[in-house]
């Protein structure tokens, strides 16, 4: 039997896109162990978050997974306390951190974002985790990542230099038992095939601004944008912001869309587009970061900085059925691959290896050292 503790300081905190990858591989192992798998699951969180209830439906955990409380939070408890919880288990600290002085570990860094456009992120954000990854990338038994592209860039700013990346690649199947909600649509003034669709996020990699520019050269009549996501507030009378959208309203938003566009400078992995295919949706992405990795040849693609190239290919793909048709067909196949049950499946082969005895006199060191 195999034990597993789940940081789970993910869920004390609005879900990201890191935190849905969380959120689907610990309900895939839950259904690996309820079909037989011989794996035991617990769960340890901070004070801040959610009822027991609402992390048993989240994460679909049966009664007999222990879910660990503590009276602390952030990277005090992550670091200390976590850290010393159930020393017989392995840890999966599957968003990037994890506690530095634990080494029976598997830790899931999604990219090197952080270093490769630190003014996306706040200076707190970008001091934890310049100090503490490189440390963690040393001390844990594993360290994983989703792309070859984020283990390259990891390992160029040296986290995990000479080491070994193992890659586990996202699912993607969390969309399809989705109900979509398509009363979105006459709520904005939209109509089925009648508008471009982004992910509107603030961060400077998503390069959004970009995007904005690229729509406003479009010909009149331009389809309407439309921005979902707490992020790039609307610029004109063609630019719809949802703000937060819930899961059925966005597979509405993806399967009704002319186009879905992912101008980013850099990404780790690229769900979004993932999801847009599963959806039947064409997507048109930049080649920035790991989006060739992801895509494939399922995606069209332009560089991120080039505005008028931008403009240029939505006109192209837009107004050709044809074209956007081989594209949806290309990008249901293609999403297709990319299973949750899957990267449980080799996240369990890893840690099968990661189960030796905690080496208590170099821990001692580490504990005396910092």
């Amino acid at each position: 039997m195999t034990a597993l503790l789940i940081n789970g300081r993910f869920l004390s905190r609005p879900a990201t896109g890191v935190d849905r990858v969380a959120i689907e591989l610990v309900r895939a192992l839950q259904k690996r162990r309820r079909a037989g798998a011989a794996i035991a699951l617990s769960i340890a969180v901070p004070a801040d978050a959610p009822g027991d209830g609402a992390i048993r439906a989240c994460l679909n955990l049966d009664a007999e997974c222990p879910i660990l409380r503590s009276r602390h939070r952030g990277y005090g408890w992550e670091q200390i306390e976590l850290a010393l919880l159930q020393r017989e288990a392995v840890l999966l600290s599957l968003c990037n951190m994890g506690p530095v002085l634990r080494r029976r570990q598997l830790v899931l860094m999604h990219d090197a974002q952080v270093h490769d456009v630190p003014d996306s992120y706040s200076p707190a954000f970008r001091h934890a985790y310049r100090l503490l990854q490189p440390l963690l990338a040393r001390r844990a038994q594993h360290i994983a990542t989703v792309s070859d592209h984020s283990a390259e860039r990891l390992r160029h700013h040296g986290v995990g230099s000479g080491r070994a990346f193992d890659v586990l690649p996202n699912g993607i199947d969390h969309i399809d038992p989705i109900t979509p909600d398509d009363t979105i649509l006459p709520r904005l003034g939209l109509r089925p095939g009648g508008y471009l669709l982004a992910i509107g996020a603030k961060a400077r990699h998503k390069n959004i601004p970009m995007l904005l520019e690229a729509h406003a050269a479009l010909p009149a009549p331009r389809l309407p944008l439309v921005l979902v996501g707490g992020g790039e507030a609307a610029s004109g009378q063609d630019v719809i912001a949802t703000g937060r959208v819930s899961d059925g309203e966005l597979k509405a938003l993806y399967r009704h869309a002319r186009l879905f566009l992912l101008p980013s400078l850099t990404e780790g992995f690229g769900l979004p587009a993932l999801e847009a295919m599963a959806c039947g949706c064409p997507v048109l992405s930049s080649d920035g970061g790991a989006l060739r990795e992801t895509c494939g040849e399922a995606a069209a693609y332009c560089p991120p900085l080039d505005r008028p190239g931008w403009t240029a290919r939505i006109c192209d793909l837009a107004s050709s059925t044809p074209k956007l048709e081989a594209m949806r067909r290309a990008g249901l196949a293609h999403a297709a691959r990319f299973r949750w049950d899957s990267a449980a499946g080799r996240l369990l082969q890893l840690v099968e290896s990661a189960k030796q005895p905690v080496e208590r006199a170099d821990t001692q060191a580490i504990v005396a050292r910092g």
